[in-house]
């Protein structure tokens, strides 16, 4: 909910120039980072947002300098390119978006750094925490660590950017002004669309209510088509086709102009190495294209026959409502979802939680809750403490590693009953839970303990590959879906997964392995970086095992990655559903 309300505020109401990010960091590196950034730079970003956010930055880096603050450092590690955090989306809204990372305490009790710690902090941009260089040249040596220091630091940075903000004020509107006035009247580039169509008729109604929703919110101008209309289309032979009214179109030239693209073109991330060859890692993702994670079907229109406004017989949206009306979807009540749950019958589900945070499990929560699918979690004393399978028909394990999941919080970080993990007595119990003939799920990190711990026939053939070899860092992988099999019910031959540094499996007896899908025999990537597609091309993404009268479903990539993906969502309530 905050993040909606932010969202609203600063997109649909109050548009800010300048968006200010605190965050905090690892303690073992600099103390304080600042822009610029590092590389690369999303193309869709003004290269005028590029400069102010570097000379902002740089303007406040000098007055924590001048004020004999050591340890601040710029253009390392904190990209450009990815699309979804507070201080990146400010970007494709024209906005100037200024991150700082500073060192961490643990909490609000100091802590000692050691000179070796820091030895071995290294990053993008910076080979050495204790060696000056241009854009870090006042490393700190070390010390007493304290929310004190982080205060007095943040507090210059804070009153360098208020200055900086005051002093320069009608330039900022101005630029901002002239960045949206230049979205709305710049030529069109040559790879760049008229619109972009979102056609009636798809089977993912709620799918296509939430994108347009998702849209909206991040004020996006969406237009709704009353009547047909005759357009040509990038990638089709032939002459202006018509497309069916309730169709819908998204223009480029808007203010919005680098958000559209940013959401709706596949991205293409640089190849970018290491000097020793290795793959050199994104800040976040390197792909996410919305259309493509959602299972909607788009096209890019290249003309439409239609010129004028009045032939064309559109209707400027203003809230998604009217689009669930159309597509006769439930309306919301207050704060509940109005989705109804896909399943068919009660299932009694739960999902694994660990003491050792991992956001996979809250996407995993938050799915079940929009769907209003009924859950509970699964704790570690709950495992270990056995009787699973008379309590419960499915279990999910959330991408964690079986490192993770066995052994939790090391003894002595917190208190006794939050550490220790499931334990091996806990694999045992999952392993009983399954024999007795409960559904095991298991998300990508995840399928490692069931691979291993129950000696599953398949291996994960990415397992051990250096990064000079196979890379694949949040990208969008085209899946070929066998659409016979009971979990994919309702899918497409072809599917887009969420991969991120994820799985992909080689069965080792194949009869005692159901495929379900697999990675694409060639032309994998879909959007972001795929560093060696062979490693992956046409392995196991999907996976059913039998295992006594029970089954374990091994999924190779994030089936609901962030809440994004739509349109792999199916799979995971298909696999519920067939362990009902």
């Amino acid at each position: 909910r905050e993040t909606r309300l932010i969202t609203r505020l600063f997109w649909r109401e109050w548009f800010p120039q300048i968006v200010y990010d605190i965050h905090q960091q690892g303690p073992n590196g600099p103390r304080l980072f600042i822009p610029p950034f590092y590389d690369p730079s999303n193309p869709n970003i003004a290269p005028q947002l590029i400069r102010e956010i570097a000379a902002l930055g740089s303007k406040m880096a000098a007055d924590l300098e001048a004020a004999n603050f050591r340890g601040v450092i710029t253009g390392t590690e904190y990209d450009t390119w990815w699309h979804g955090g507070l201080r990146t989306s400010p970007y494709y809204h024209n906005s100037i978006g200024i991150l700082s990372e500073a060192a961490s305490a643990r909490l609000m009790t100091p802590v000692l750094v050691q000179e070796e710690q820091l030895a071995k902090a290294k990053a993008r941009g910076m080979p050495s925490a204790l060696e000056a260089a241009t854009n870090f040249p006042s490393p700190w040596g070390g010390g007493l660590w304290s929310p004190r220091e982080i205060m007095a630091m943040e507090l210059v940075a804070s009153r360098s950017l208020l200055s900086m903000a005051a002093k320069y004020r009608t330039s900022y509107l101005r630029n901002f002004y002239r960045m949206g006035s230049d979205a709305v009247s710049r030529k069109a580039a040559p790879d760049e669309p008229l619109a972009y169509l979102l056609p009636a008729g798809q089977s993912e109604d709620e799918a296509l209510a939430r994108l347009i929703e998702v849209l909206l919110a991040q004020g996006i101008e969406v237009h709704r088509m009353t009547n047909e209309l005759h357009m040509k289309l990038k990638g089709h032979s032939g002459d202006f086709m018509e497309v069916p009214l309730n169709s819908y179109l998204i223009f480029p030239a808007q203010p919005q102009r680098a958000n559209v693209r940013a959401l709706f073109e596949p991205q293409v991330y640089p190849e970018r190495l290491t000097p020793t060859g290795e793959a050199e890692p994104p800040y976040d993702v390197a792909g996410w294209t919305l259309p493509m994670q959602m299972g909607i079907e788009t096209e890019a229109v290249a003309a439409i026959r239609e010129a004028t406004p009045a032939e064309r017989h559109l209707r400027l949206l203003t809230d998604v409502a009217e689009v669930r009306k159309s597509l006769g979807l439930a309306q919301p009540q207050g704060e509940a979802s109005p989705i109804p749950s896909p399943l068919k019958r009660a299932v009694r589900l739960a999902v694994y939680k660990s003491y050792l945070p991992t956001a996979d499990e809250g996407w995993t929560r938050w799915l079940f809750d929009t769907f209003n699918v009924p859950y509970q979690s699964l704790l570690d004393k709950e495992v270990r403490a056995g009787n699973l399978r008379e309590r419960y028909d499915v279990i999910i394990l959330p991408s964690q590693s079986a490192k993770e999941i066995v052994e939790g919080n090391a003894k002595g970080s917190y208190p006794e009953e939050y550490t220790g993990g499931i334990t091996d007595d806990g694999v045992e119990q999952l392993r009983r839970f399954t024999e007795a003939g409960g559904t095991l799920i298991c998300f990508d990190a995840a399928t490692e303990l069931a691979i291993k711990r129950f000696k599953l026939p398949l291996r994960n053939v990415l397992e051990g590959v250096k990064t000079s070899e196979f890379y694949c860092p949040g990208s969008i992988l085209r899946l070929e879906v066998n659409t016979r099999d009971a979990l994919a019910r309702g899918q497409r031959e072809q599917a887009d997964a969420y991969f991120i540094n994820s799985s992909a499996f080689e069965a080792t007896d194949q009869k005692s392995v159901r495929v379900v899908a697999r990675y694409a025999a060639r032309n994998v990537l879909r959007s972001g970086w795929l560093l060696g597609e062979a490693h992956l091309a046409g392995r196991i993404a999907l996976a059913e095992v039998q295992f006594g009268r029970g089954r374990v479903v091994l999924f190779g990539f994030r089936p609901q990655h962030r809440g994004q993906t739509w349109g792999t969502f199916p799979f995971i309530f298909n696999a519920i559903m067939s362990g009902a």
